[in-house]
C-alpha cells in the first residue's frame, strides 16, 4: 500500500480497487466486521422504530393497535440486540441480528397498511426505514440499492392495490424518490469511505511490516555476509535477501568496473529486461546516479506510432536504479522492476539502505583480511627477531662455561607469503625456550614465537573459519526438505529445534533496533558455535526465532542438546549500547518418525511444540511427539 495508490483511488469514481488482491482483502475484512458496527445500527433501529410508534399514536386515530405494539417491541429487541453487541465479544451472526429487525420492521408496516388501509405517514415511515438501511456500513453499495429498491417496488405495489386516490399516489412516489436518492447517495459516500479507511490503515501496517522487514534483514545481512570477500558473490547473496524488503517482479545488476558509458548487464532474471532496445543505463542516469547518490525511480513506457504518425504511449512497468558505492566511487548498478505498483520513498530508502550495508560487511571483510597479513608480517618478523636473540643468548652462554651446545638452526619462516591457513600449529611446552616465547612447529620447522603473538594468531584463524550463515526461512526450508528426504530412505535419525527469543520485541521497543540486533546476534553465535555448520542448517523462523536442523540427531539427543543452549543463554549477559542484557528463549523440539509424513508436518509439530512452550511461560524446551 501506498499514498501514491491512495491518490489514484481519490482520483476514481468507481468504488473497485484495481487491484485484485487489495479488493479482496477489503471484501474479507467487510466480512468480518467487528460487533461495534452492528451495535449502532441496532441503537439507530431501535429509535426509528421509536419514532415509527409515536407515529402510530399521535398523527391519525388508530384503527388497531397492533403496529403500535409491533414497533415498541422491535425497538425493545433492537436496545436488547444492540446491548448484546456492545458488551459481548460474540460475532455469531453478526449481520443477521442487524437485518432481521429491520425487515420485520417493514413487515409491521406493510401489516399496518393491510390493517388501516394505505395513508401518507406510511409513505414516511417506510422512506425513513429505507434510510437506515442505506447506512448500514457492512452493506456493499451495490447490495444496498438492489435491496432498497426491491423494497421499493413491494411497497409501491402493495400500495397501488390498496389507494385510487391519485393524489396520494404522485405524493408517494415522490417520497420514496427522494428516499432512494438519499439511500444511493448514502450508501455510495459510506462505502468510499470505508474503502479509503481500508487503505490509509492497510498503507500503515503495510509500511509497519516493511520496516520491521527491513531492520530484520538489515541484521540477517550482517551475518550472511561477514566473511565474504568476492566482490560477485557478496552481489549475489545480497540479491537473495533484497526480496524480504522490496518486492520486484524482475531484476538485473552490472558491475561498473572496467566499462565504457554504455555498460553491458551482468546478471539478468525476469521478463521484464527482455528485448530491450534502448541502452539500459544511459549515461544521464548513471550520472544522476552519481551525483545523488540516491536510488532513481521511474515509469517504462512503449513508444509506438498510430495515424497521421502521432507518437502513443503505453505504459510497460515501473522502474527503480539503486546505486553501489565504494567510498566516492559508484561501483555497480542494480534495477528492479515490477508491473502493478510503483516504487515509494520506502523502497528507494531501504533499498539504499541495504546495498550500503553490505558494502559496509564487505570492506569490513576486506579490512579483517588485510589486517590479518600485517599481523601475520607482524608476527614473522618478531618471530625471526625473537630466534635470533634467543640463538645469541644461548652461543654466549655455551662461550661462558665453554660448553659447546648444538643449537638447531631454525630457518626463519616467512608468513608474509602464507595463507591464514599458517596459524594452523602444532604448540608444544617445552624448557629449552624463554618464558616469554613457545616453541611452534609448522610444515616439519621449528620456530620460537612470543606467546601472546600465537595467541592473537590462533584467535583470529579460528574466528575467520567460522563466518556465520543464518539463512532465510525460504532457503533454509529448500534445503532442509532435501536432507528430510535423505533421512527418510536412508532411515537415519534427524531433528528440528525451533527457537524463539523471548521479549526481544520489548527490547527493541524500549531500547531500539541495535540493542535487539546485540542480543539475537549474540544468541545466534552461541547456537552457531554448538553446531556443525557443514552438516546441519540454520535459518530464520519468524520476527524473534531461527530453527535449526540436526542431522544424524534423535529426539531425545536434541532434546537434552536444546535444554543445555537454554539454561547457558538464559545465564548469560549480552552486552549492548544501553549496558548489559538477558534473554531466554522458548524451544519447540520434533524428530523424523514413521508417522511424520514429510517435512512439513514435522516442522508443524515443532513449531506447536514451541507454542506449548509459550504459553507455558517461556524459558522453556517442549517435545512434540
Amino acid at each position: 500500500m501506498t499514498a501514491e495508490r491512495i491518490n489514484r483511488y481519490k482520483k476514481q469514481f468507481t468504488l473497485k480497487f484495481s487491484s485484485a488482491s487489495v479488493e479482496e482483502g477489503f471484501r474479507e475484512q467487510q466480512l468480518q466486521r467487528g460487533r461495534s458496527s452492528g451495535a449502532f445500527a441496532l441503537y439507530a433501529l431501535a429509535a426509528v422504530n421509536l419514532c415509527l410508534a409515536l407515529l402510530e399514536h399521535w398523527v391519525l386515530a388508530i384503527d388497531s393497535m397492533l403496529p403500535l405494539v409491533g414497533f415498541a417491541i422491535l425497538a425493545l429487541a433492537s436496545l436488547g440486540l444492540a446491548l448484546f453487541s456492545t458488551t459481548s465479544h460474540s460475532k455469531l451472526l453478526l449481520h443477521t441480528r442487524v437485518l432481521l429487525p429491520g425487515a420485520l420492521t417493514f413487515a409491521v408496516i406493510i401489516a399496518d397498511i393491510v390493517l388501516q388501509q394505505y395513508r401518507v405517514y406510511h409513505a414516511f415511515e417506510f422512506a425513513l426505514l429505507l434510510i437506515w438501511f442505506g447506512t448500514l456500513n457492512f452493506l456493499a453499495f451495490r447490495t444496498a440499492v438492489l435491496a432498497s429498491l426491491g423494497a421499493v417496488v413491494v411497497f409501491s405495489g402493495l400500495v397501488f392495490a390498496f389507494e385510487t386516490s391519485e393524489i396520494k399516489l404522485v405524493g408517494m412516489l415522490l417520497v420514496q424518490a427522494i428516499a432512494m436518492i438519499l439511500v444511493v447517495l448514502l450508501s455510495y459516500i459510506l462505502e468510499r469511505m470505508r474503502r479509503m479507511v481500508f487503505l490509509v490503515s492497510h498503507a500503515m501496517q503495510d509500511a509497519t511490516d516493511r520496516q520491521e522487514s527491513w531492520a530484520y534483514t538489515l541484521i540477517d545481512l550482517d551475518m550472511a555476509l561477514s566473511g565474504i570477500k568476492d566482490f560477485d558473490e557478496m552481489i549475489r547473496r545480497l540479491m537473495e535477501y533484497l526480496p524480504t524488503t522490496i518486492r520486484y517482479d524482475s531484476y538485473i545488476l552490472t558491475s561498473l568496473k572496467g566499462k565504457g558509458p554504455k555498460p553491458e548487464a551482468d546478471v539478468i532474471e525476469g521478463t521484464l529486461f527482455e528485448q530491450e532496445d534502448q541502452t539500459l543505463w544511459p549515461e544521464n542516469l548513471l550520472t544522476k546516479l552519481s551525483q545523488t547518490r540516491q536510488a532513481d525511480t521511474s515509469s517504462v513506457f512503449d513508444t509506438s506510432r498510430g495515424f497521421m504518425g502521432r507518437e502513443h504511449q503505453k505504459f510497460k512497468h515501473f522502474r527503480m536504479d539503486i546505486p553501489i558505492f565504494d567510498d566516492s566511487s559508484m561501483v555497480a548498478v542494480i534495477s528492479l522492476r515490477r508491473e502493478d505498483e510503483a516504487f515509494d520513498d520506502l523502497d528507494s530508502t531501504a533499498g539504499v539502505s541495504l546495498v550500503t550495508q553490505a558494502m559496509m560487511i564487505f570492506k569490513r571483510s576486506s579490512m579483517a583480511d588485510q589486517m590479518s597479513e600485517t599481523i601475520i608480517q607482524k608476527a614473522s618478523e618478531l618471530a625471526r627477531k625473537h630466534q635470533a636473540e634467543h640463538e645469541k643468548r644461548l652461543a654466549e652462554e655455551a662461550a661462558a662455561t665453554r660448553e659447546i651446545r648444538p643449537i638447531k638452526q631454525a630457518p626463519a619462516q616467512d608468513m608474509t607469503e602464507s595463507s591464514p591457513t599458517a596459524f594452523d600449529m602444532e604448540i608444544t611446552g617445552t624448557e629449552s625456550t624463554d618464558r616469554a616465547g613457545i616453541l611452534a612447529k609448522s610444515d616439519g620447522r621449528e620456530t620460537v614465537m612470543p606467546k601472546e603473538v600465537v595467541r592473537i594468531m590462533q584467535e583470529r584463524s579460528k574466528s575467520s573459519g567460522r563466518t556465520i550463515t543464518l539463512l532465510s526461512r525460504e532457503n533454509a526450508d529448500k534445503i532442509a526438505v532435501d536432507r528430510y528426504r535423505t533421512a527418510a530412505v536412508e532411515g537415519e535419525p534427524l531433528s528440528i529445534l525451533l527457537f524463539e527469543v523471548d521479549g526481544l520485541s520489548s527490547i527493541r521497543e524500549q531500547d531500539g533496533d541495535q540493542t535487539a540486533y546485540k542480543v539475537f546476534a549474540g544468541i545466534v553465535k552461541y547456537i552457531f558455535s554448538r553446531v556443525n555448520p557443514e552438516r546441519d542448517v540454520l535459518g530464520r523462523y519468524g520476527q524473534n526465532g531461527l530453527s535449526v536442523l540436526l542431522i544424524n540427531v534423535d529426539m531425545n539427543a536434541a532434546e537434552k542438546f536444546a535444554e543445555g543452549i537454554r539454561k547457558h543463554i538464559e545465564q548469560a549477559r549480552y552486552k549492548t549500547p544501553y549496558g548489559e542484557r538477558t534473554a531466554t528463549v522458548s524451544i519447540g523440539v520434533a524428530a523424523i518418525t514413521d508417522e511424520t509424513g514429510n517435512y512439513e508436518s514435522m516442522v508443524k509439530r515443532a513449531d506447536m511444540a514451541l507454542f506449548v512452550a509459550k504459553k507455558n511461560g517461556r524459558n522453556c524446551v517442549k517435545v512434540r511427539l
